[in-house]
């Protein structure tokens, strides 16, 4: 697994709120906490399918919650 893209700040809540396939589609209580996200891909050594990860984070880098989405 690797970090693809990370954005910051309204970059961030945007990219939090854009529906699936572009993103992951949280609620507005998520999107507002929102300070980074993180897009995490599998490596084609990791097993089973493809997947992106997306990870919310605060202001305070605390994880606000995760989803994760099929392929690429």
């Amino acid at each position: 697994m690797h970090l693809i893209r990370e954005e910051k700040g309204d970059a961030a809540r945007q990219l939090a709120a854009s529906q699936p396939p572009f993103g992951p589609g949280f609620g507005p209580d998520v999107v507002s906490r929102t300070e980074t996200i993180g897009v995490w891909g599998s490596s084609f050594g990791d097993p089973g399918s493809d997947y992106c990860e997306f990870r919310a984070l605060d202001a305070s880098g605390v994880e606000i919650t995760r989803a994760r989405l099929g392929g690429y």
